[in-house]
């Protein structure tokens, strides 16, 4: 099951909510405006989604099979979110056929560990959301991520979600040189993670037409199997507001020409929006190459983001940022190690067992409460750290033990002076 936001220029308690099955039957009748067999990729499986309107600032209920509370925050209020990226699995005797090693996946039991994780903090009634931001458990074939899945609490699978595709999420090998027609090519990520995209903008409840743009085959032409067809942008580019913040989330994998429309319509809206204090800015990539040019880096990107109308009115009062995965670190860009040193800025949250990368693992959330930009990181990269943390958090909620945690950002919320308030 996946709760998503609804694309920005839909009313604030619009709300994406999917489940995946494999079989055809909705697990509800009368619910699900969209039920159909995944395209192209994953054909395993089948995606049943809808729009609905959830209460700002209460918990809506809804029967989707079983009964789920989502709770959407107010408009304007402080908000906190999980934010990973990279994650792998490592298994004893592995078969799940994801092609790709987990150097530090034995070290950190991540196959246990990053489960439990996410199923001991997203829970919790202080995160407001959460996501993964690409190399989504660098599945070619669904497998692993029906074996992940399957395992994060439906808890977990209420809240809020985003997520954006890394180059792992279209070519099994990272990169569209040594891709194949067998890669999925982004289309399983996108109906398996069903985010409400710029394809999605006019798809409302009572609409029964596919939420995505399912135009592109991706085999065809490929001669030999050899390399796959993208599917449309407009299925990976979005943006929404989530309490007091905004964001806008990003595929490097495009041309920066072919984004430079919705960058203009994204920063123009986030300028317009009721109680936004803070733009992020999400993407994968944080350096160019394997498939991304220089220009949809998210260093660069968040450059070019900041210089348009809108978003450099919050990047002079210091409220834009960003966040990325691919490199596999859990770290803050002001770190003397970090290449792009954007102080204040930006964060690196990759440190999820893949290797090359700083080989650390631990839990990052962002936190807009209380009038301020705080990052926490809850660093478990040892047995010891680890129990602890976990503990601590089942006990007493992750608000109560930040003196577990590192601050990679304590910043008081700069409000507009003219800016909108509900």
């Amino acid at each position: 099951m996946r709760v998503t936001k609804g694309f920005g220029t839909k009313s604030y308690d619009q709300i994406r909510i999917s489940v995946i099955t494999t079989n055809s039957t909705a697990p509800v009748l009368d619910f699900f405006d969209y039920s159909q067999q995944f395209q192209h990729k994953w054909s395993d499986k089948y995606l049943h989604s809808t729009m609905r309107a959830a209460a700002p600032g209460k918990k809506t209920t809804f029967n989707v099979g079983p009964s789920i509370d989502v709770s959407l925050p107010a408009q304007g209020a402080g908000v906190a979110g999980v934010l990973i990226a990279d994650p792998c699995i490592h298994m004893k005797g592995q078969s799940l056929t994801t092609l790709i090693g987990c150097k530090y996946g034995k070290k950190y039991k991540t196959n246990e560990r990053t489960v439990e994780l996410i199923n001991t903090f997203v829970p919790d009634e202080s995160t407001d959301f959460w996501g993964i931001l690409g190399d989504n458990f660098y599945d070619r074939t669904g497998e692993v991520s029906a074996h992940v899945f399957d395992r994060i609490s439906l808890e977990a699978k209420s809240k809020l979600f985003l997520s954006v595709a890394g180059n792992h999420d279209y070519w099994i090998l990272g990169a569209p040189e040594v891709s194949t027609t067998f890669d999925q090519c982004g289309n399983g990520y996108m109906q398996f993670y069903a985010q409400d995209t710029k394809a999605a903008e006019f798809s409302i409840a009572g609409n029964s037409s596919a939420p995505f743009d399912f135009s592109v085959d991706p085999d065809k032409d490929r001669w030999f199997g050899l390399g796959c067809n993208k599917p449309a942008m407009e299925n990976f580019f979005w943006y929404n507001q989530i309490g007091n913040v905004g964001i806008v989330g990003q595929s490097g994998a495009y041309d920066y020409n072919d984004a430079k429309p919705f960058m203009r319509e994204a920063c123009a809206w986030l300028s317009k929006q009721p109680g936004l204090d803070v733009a992020v800015l999400i993407g994968h990539w944080d350096f160019a190459g394997l498939g991304a040019d220089p220009t949809m880096t998210m260093p660069q990107w968040y450059t070019e983001m900041a210089a348009l109308p809108g978003c450099k009115e919050f990047e002079n009062r210091g409220m834009l940022k960003f966040i990325q995965g691919h490199t596999h670190c859990n770290d803050p860009h002001f770190s003397l190690a970090h290449p792009h040193h954007k102080n204040g800025t930006g964060f690196r949250v990759a440190g999820f067992g893949m290797e090359p990368g700083c080989g650390n693992y631990g839990m990052p959330l962002v936190d807009t409460t209380e009038d301020r930009v705080r990052f926490w990181y809850f660093d478990t990269d040892n047995d010891d750290k680890y129990h602890t943390t976990i503990d601590c958090v089942k006990s007493k909620g992750w608000r109560q033990c930040t003196q577990l945690a590192t601050l990679w950002l304590d910043q008081p919320i700069n409000k507009s002076a003219n800016m909108l308030v509900v």
